[in-house]
């Protein structure tokens, strides 16, 4: 509600409130009951008749009306957040029978009676009312009608009635939220937080006072998680005793250590203290928190606390000499730093590597829990008023914050309701919150509750350096970070478990950002000696500046035409190392890298083999990622690359060969069923409409994300999706470590990876046009077109059928195929139903292919002669 309309409800409130005391104080029974002279109201026979009815209703209990009236329009005026109006409204309606109650049990008094015989109600002998005489009449006149009199006192008698009409009447306070629960807890906070002695403030100006340690640590304790809060707190200031049970235990704690620290202060000044005492450190170490606690993240207590023992200590001559007999306090032992993760292994002695300092990182930027705090309870509030205004009732129980989405949980109070109702509710939820990329996990896994992820106003970025210095990644074999969940914990992954990974999203949702990430995090913890990287980037510019690091096996690869060719040597590298694992005698290269060179000669020569007999393998085999940054775009180029990276995740998780797909256009001729069973961890930003969130993620969702970052991963082996926010590095950090990397080695490329299959394919196998017709030489780079001539010698049969069995490709392509042939002089005319003639032999084609200057690999069985007896229909029949 805005503000005007607030203030003119409030307006309209108030002049009824006002409206009705002047007709109540201005009543006489006579204004109404004809009496000679007749009565007159201050606001004529309508205040009259409306004064009598209250009246003669509830008897002083109708001042209650006037009173709720100016209460509701000063909480309209003073902008209060007035939730669960009906409640509240169902609170004051029920409040004027049990007050009326209430009053007719009062003793009779002078002015009492006065006041009845003024209104005329003196049969009542009460002040309540009819209301009042019908609950609480006395005993004596109870008996006469003994129906519509003293219903409570004939049961429950005076006592047992004012006993069931207070408790009601406590009810109905509460109903009415009118903040009586909230002024007893405060004012038992400030009881037990004072303590005697203590001076009272005397500021002679006005300011906001300091909340008692007690107040602020229960107002930061959650309910039902105290003794948790109590943990951490103790946590962040170093405390090594078991956590208390109470808050003020834990005051207690704090202040008895300010108190030994102001002792070791003085006595150290004075030149009293021994060195035992002071055990070479600082006295403001001694609660000051951890390096890593940002004093923003403390909690209120404890960040007031820190900050009182931290300050200076000035001491004068006199207190120096009382503290000098003092024997110095036991020394308190500084917190424990945070263990530090062990990913910065030392260099191994036989590469003599490096891995980049985390200081190449900037530091983590600081965080505004207040802020944070009062964002998260109202929007807590705002969900459940959303939920009430559609008879929905549910409770927030919960609410985890994360560096860009909070998590809140509710809870179904109406057991009958069903859960799929809850998931239609979001786009109420963003109407009324104002804010886009809400998402409803109903429900949360394996918990009670329902999940409502509602972006923060108040956004934090996931920087790299936090992560690092998080993470263990000696846990890990390939660590990737990637961000940060919805609660705030780290995001983190190996690429050896996954063991391939696919990610989507639209442009400009960071995914580009997302693959730098991925690689700077394994450039963080893992040297040349253990990974190498393939980089496929058909943008030309999106990992050029990784060329040149010890890491790569090839130069970045931007030339569409020769990735196929890298994808072949990759499946050519996996089945010599599954050749290489059946030798030895091991599953997988771990196992192999274990055995170390001894194990791996003796293992040999018991079955007659040598490290020589290994296809290019050595005692230690390093892991290779295989990176594509756009697969759409060579999927354009060549659908044959599909074949290749499908036989890659089928196969290359044991050999150490993992593959990593980026592509901005998840469309289920791109992504498809094969591609996703076989690249089980997946990772979607923001797309454009639920059918691409579906092929990607088998899910919906991942449409209504807020892009730059906000992403939905999926685990492999899980089905629940969870939602994060994809680290930040920013291409300063990039630039450093690549400089680093580089400062550490030059790459050792391999320069067969572009001997494979050197005559790269540019035509699709899917069906329809775009074949790879006569015109020019298109033909020469068309691998297929080149297995479609050995197809013929081969089988020693032609014709677009043949080709569109055998190739799997389609009518039209299968025809320019035989078209093409006739025109190179391969085949001849045709003659009705009867198969073309083959004109020319096997020899002829590789002539010709030699002539166009083109050359490939001796190896490669395309270009082998298919003919086992020399004559071109040697293999006739043989399919």
């Amino acid at each position: 509600m805005n503000r005007p309309l607030r203030l003119l409800l409030a307006i309209l409130l108030a002049g009824l409130g006002g409206t009705v005391v002047t007709a109540l104080v201005s009543y006489a029974p006579d204004q109404i009951r004809g009496a000679t002279p007749a009565g007159s109201n201050l606001l004529g026979s309508l205040g009259a008749w409306t004064a009598h009815h209250l009246i003669g209703s509830y008897g002083v209990a109708a001042f209650l009306v006037p009173l709720l009236l100016l209460g509701f329009a000063y909480a309209y005026a003073r902008d209060k957040e007035l939730a669960n109006l009906p409640r509240r409204l169902t609170g004051a309606i029920l409040l004027l029978p049990v007050l009326a109650g209430l009053v007719h049990l009062l003793p009779g008094f002078r002015l009492g009676r006065q006041l009845l015989v003024y209104w005329d109600q003196p049969q009542l002998a009460g002040l309540g009312g009819n209301l009042g005489y019908l609950l609480c009449a006395p005993a004596q006149l109870s008996q006469v009608p003994p129906v519509l009199a003293g219903v409570l006192v004939r049961h429950l008698d005076a006592g047992g009635s004012a006993l069931v009409l207070a408790l009601l009447a406590a009810a109905c306070v509460m109903l009415l939220q009118v903040g009586f629960t909230g002024l007893v807890r405060r004012a038992w906070r400030a009881f037990v937080a004072y303590t005697p002695g203590e001076p009272l403030p005397t500021a002679p100006r006005r300011r906001i006072p300091t909340p008692s340690p007690v107040a602020v640590a229960s107002a930061a304790m959650p309910k039902g998680r105290t003794t948790t809060a109590l943990k951490e707190i103790s946590r962040q200031i170093g405390d090594d005793q078991a956590p208390p049970g109470d808050p003020m235990d834990l005051v207690e704690r704090i202040r008895e250590r300010r108190r030994a620290i102001e002792r070791q202060a003085s006595a150290a000044r004075s030149g009293h203290a021994s060195a035992d005492a002071v055990v070479g450190e600082e006295p403001a170490a001694a609660v000051a928190p951890p390096a890593h606690v940002a004093p923003e993240r403390l909690s209120p207590l404890v960040a007031d606390e820190t900050i009182s023992a931290s300050e200076p200590i000035t001491v004068s001559p006199a207190s120096a000499e009382d503290a000098a007999p003092t024997p110095p306090a036991a020394p308190v032992a500084a917190p424990p730093p945070r263990p530090r993760p062990k990913p910065r292994r030392p260099a191994a002695a036989e590469s003599g590597y490096h891995l980049p300092p985390v200081d190449l990182l900037d530091d983590v930027p600081g965080r505004r829990d207040s802020e944070h705090e009062a964002e998260k309870n109202a929007t807590g509030r705002t969900i459940e008023e959303v939920f009430s205004h559609f008879d929905v009732s549910v409770k927030v129980v919960h609410a985890s914050r994360g560096p860009v989405i909070t998590m809140y949980e509710i809870q179904l109070l109406d057991q009958a309701l069903r859960v799929n109702k809850v998931e239609g509710f979001e786009k109420d939820l963003s109407l009324k919150l104002g804010t886009e990329g809400i998402r409803i996990v109903a429900p949360l896994p394996n918990k009670k509750t329902i999940g409502i992820e509602v972006p923060n106003k108040v956004k934090e970025a996931v920087v790299m350096r936090d992560l690092v210095e998080q993470i263990d990644a000696s846990a890990m074999t390939l660590p990737l970070i990637l961000g940060r969940d919805v609660v705030g914990n780290p995001l983190v992954g190996d690429l050896a478990r996954m063991p391939h990974l696919l990610v989507a999203g639209a442009t400009g949702t960071g995914k580009s950002v997302c693959m730098n990430a991925m690689i700077c995090s394994i450039l963080l913890f893992r040297g040349p000696d253990e990974v190498k990287f393939i980089l496929v980037d058909p943008k030309m510019v999106e990992l050029a500046g990784y060329e040149d690091i010890p890491h790569l096996l090839a130069p970045p690869i931007t030339d569409m035409t020769k990735a196929h060719a890298a994808l072949e040597w990759a499946c050519r590298t996996m089945d010599e190392r599954y050749f290489a694992l059946r030798l030895v005698g091991v599953r997988d290269i771990k196992a192999y890298n274990e055995l170390g060179e001894p194990e791996i000669r003796n293992r040999l020569a018991r079955k007659g083999k040598t490290l020589e007999d290994l296809p290019g393998m050595a005692v230690r085999m390093h892991y290779i990622v295989v990176l594509v940054d756009e697969y759409a775009d060579l999927m354009m180029v060549n659908k044959e690359v599909e074949k290749s990276i499908i036989r890659l995740c089928q196969k290359s998780r044991a050999a150490g060969i993992h593959v990593i797909l980026t592509t901005q256009r998840p469309s289920a001729d791109v992504v498809t069923g094969l591609i996703k069973s076989n690249l089980p961890a997946r990772i979607c930003f923001r797309v454009a409409d639920k059918s691409n969130s579906r092929v990607v993620l088998d899910a919906g969702g991942a449409e209504n994300l807020l892009g730059r970052g906000d992403m939905l991963y999926l685990p492999p082996g899980m089905n629940a999706l969870v939602r994060g926010q994809g680290v930040w590095v920013k291409d300063k950090e990039i630039e450093a470590i690549i400089e680093h990397a580089k400062s550490q080695g030059e790459p050792q490329y391999d320069e067969s990876i572009g001997a494979v299959g050197a005559i790269a394919m540019l035509g699709g196998g899917g069906s329809g046009g775009g074949g790879s017709g006569g015109s020019g030489g298109e033909w020469l780079a068309d691998r297929q077109f080149h297995e479609a001539v050995q197809a013929i010698y081969r089988y020693n049969r032609s014709g677009a059928d043949f080709f569109r069995r055998k190739l799997n490709i389609g009518y039209n392509k299968a025809t320019a195929y035989v078209e093409l042939l006739e025109d190179l002089g391969f085949l001849g005319a045709q003659k009705g139903t009867a198969p073309r003639d083959v004109l020319k032999s096997w020899d002829d084609w590789i002539e010709l292919l030699k002539s166009q200057g083109l050359s490939w690999d001796e190896e490669d069985e395309l270009y082998h002669n298919p003919q086992s007896l020399g004559t071109p229909g040697g293999m006739a029949g043989r399919e």
